[in-house]
């Protein structure tokens, strides 16, 4: 499995991309680990964002593989956009329905960025990273914070209401 970009490897992954196969399936196509595509793409875009003088000279070659490859997708969503607009005009449920979809894409948004804090909580939760805590207070001072004495007399309050 190639670790190292070529520009044969940009050229395969660039070209399946700019007809519409989805991001994973041009580098699954290309013999690419995902993994070592996704390290590809980080370092090209970030060596894109950083200041010239910063830059990692050799990270060009990435540079210009995510910008080519973003391109690329952003060229086929708009050819896709096209003639789903165009056949709008034709059917008008289906114009109903990309209208809705474009409504309810922040609630999309959302849902991605729930599921995402769920994974995260049941994989630290799995881990023992993260423990359920519920802070406890008497008067608006937590128990953890208490003296030995201001705790007895906590107890003892709470034994008068119970007995009470």
């Amino acid at each position: 499995m190639p670790t190292a970009l070529t520009p044969e490897l940009a050229a395969t992954i660039r070209g399946a991309r700019l007809v519409g196969t989805p991001l994973r399936a041009c580098v699954k196509a290309a013999g690419v680990p995902w993994q070592t595509a996704m390290d590809w793409l980080r370092k090209g875009r970030a060596y894109n964002a950083a200041v010239p003088t910063e830059r990692n000279p050799r990270h060009a070659a990435l540079g210009s593989f995510a910008a080519d490859l973003d391109k690329a997708g952003a060229q086929c969503e708009a050819a896709l956009h096209a003639r789903v607009m165009a056949e709008t005009a034709r059917d008008g449920r289906l114009a109903l329905d990309v209208l809705r979809w474009n409504e309810e894409r922040p609630t999309r948004e959302l849902k991605r960025k729930l599921v995402a804090a769920q994974v995260d909580v049941e994989t630290q939760r799995a881990a023992g990273l993260l423990v359920n805590r519920t802070d406890v207070t008497s008067n608006g001072k937590p128990i953890a914070a208490m003296t030995d004495d201001e705790l007895r007399a906590h107890i003892a309050g709470l034994k008068d209401r119970v007995a009470g």
